[in-house]
């Protein structure tokens, strides 16, 4: 009886499967292993630079010459222009910060006449006859950041026909990241200061703050508003700037006192009415501020109502009380002519600028046609409805914002 033969475990396979189309082929038969000859010819290319076989749709064709090559060669021979993105062998140019760009995008650059350096051209400008970077134009006209202390006197800009009790925000935008002077010089360029003015402020590394003069939700939330905000906003990260990202920086707005009134008690009952909102709603209001919970307990904690068995006014005043012992609440009160909104986290995206600055101005309207009841019976739906009908201009960044974010449900539209 013959003896059997044990299977040794270990012989190779005779036929291979491709990965591509499944059909079986003759193991080895090919440079690459899995793939058989018609799927190598169709799939795969040769790089003639190191000779290994590259997947075809990864291979780089070089601008200039035109030769096809894998990546780690195209690296070594060649460079990716930042600009367009395409790869190139010929003589590249370097620019601002170091970037590489091909002879075809450094059309749209200029070399500054004070540093030498290579800037597009909507970030030059003209100095004296010279074309010069942002950054030499700033360093030209010395440091335009005003120290912490600096108050000039407030610059109001209401619209045609607002009177002197009329609803201003005043507000402050940290900035940080980077060295603030070439956004600044940009800025300012355009608006000089009879918009804002910018300070130093002590929580930021090495930025700055953006300061408003009082001004008209009407002007804010028109045409001229906006395109204000979205020229600070591109320049501020043009020059590498942060806000949002940098986890210093705030976003604070001020409300004008005497819009809810003259004398002590319209002060008190708009100060109560503005901390028992945000202590009521304060998780919610976390999440549309984007802050931390340990950003907030820093520099906005959440404001007290304390227990009080008097009246409405009673407990304005013990409200009112409490909230004076620090500025560093959700609510700052502490300001003579201005109430402080200070949960907000910075940001440099202007349609999450807006929308905060449309909450500001709506919940302040609102505020003002309620009484305390009224307010105490809302649920944070009845909020939003109300701060965004009360709104002025509308509020349709705030109402996109509060979606977004799952705060509220869109609104559908009425059946016919």
């Amino acid at each position: 009886m013959p003896r059997r033969r044990t299977d040794p475990g270990n012989t190779p396979s005779m036929i291979s499967f491709c990965r591509h189309c499944g059909e079986g082929f003759p193991a080895g038969s090919t440079g690459m292993e899995g793939v058989c000859p018609d799927c190598l010819d169709e799939f795969y290319e040769d790089c003639p630079q190191c000779g290994r076989i590259r997947p075809r749709e990864t291979m780089i064709e070089l601008g200039g010459s035109g030769r096809r090559m894998c990546r780690e060669c195209a690296q070594l021979e060649g460079y990716r222009c930042f600009d367009c993105g395409g790869w190139h062998d010929d003589e590249g140019e370097t620019v601002e910060s170091g970037r590489v760009v091909c002879p075809s995008c450094a059309r749209r650059y200029l070399r500054c006449e004070e540093c030498g350096t290579m800037v597009r051209v909507e970030n030059a400008s003209s100095d004296g006859g010279d074309t010069v970077c942002w950054d030499c134009r700033a360093a030209r006209r010395g440091r335009p950041v005003h120290p912490y202390g600096y108050k000039p006197r407030p610059l109001f800009r209401r619209a045609e026909g607002e009177g002197d009790g009329s609803l201003v925000l005043g507000v402050e935008l940290e900035m940080d990241g980077a060295d603030p002077r070439a956004a600044i010089a940009r800025i300012q360029e355009r608006y000089g200061e009879d918009w804002f003015y910018f300070k130093s402020d002590g929580s930021l590394h090495m930025g700055a703050e953006l300061v408003t003069h009082p001004i008209s939700p009407l002007v804010l939330f028109g045409d001229e508003g906006r395109a204000m905000w979205e020229h600070v906003c591109a320049s501020a990260v043009q020059e590498g700037l942060r806000s949002h990202d940098a986890r210093t920086c705030g976003l604070h707005v001020h409300v004008n006192r005497d819009f809810f009134g003259e004398g002590r008690v319209a002060r008190v009952m708009a100060e109560s009415k503005m901390i028992e909102v945000f202590c009521r709603f304060h998780e919610p209001l976390a999440i549309f501020s984007r802050r931390r919970p340990e950003q907030l307990a820093q520099w906005a904690r959440r404001s007290e109502v304390p227990a009080c068995s008097g009246g409405w006014l009673a407990q304005a005043r013990l409200a009112s009380e409490n909230a004076r012992r620090t500025r560093y609440l959700d609510v700052n009160v502490q300001n003579e002519a201005t109430i402080e909104m200070r949960m907000f986290r910075g940001t440099l995206k202007p349609e999450t600028l807006l929308a905060t600055l449309q909450f500001a101005a709506g919940l302040c309207c609102a505020l003002k046609e309620r009484n305390p009841s009224q307010l105490g019976r809302m649920t944070w739906y009845d909020l939003c409805d109300a701060v965004m009908d009360s709104c002025p201009c509308g509020a349709p960044e705030l109402e996109a914002y509060l979606v977004e974010k799952e705060l509220i449900v869109e609104r559908s539209s009425k059946c016919a």
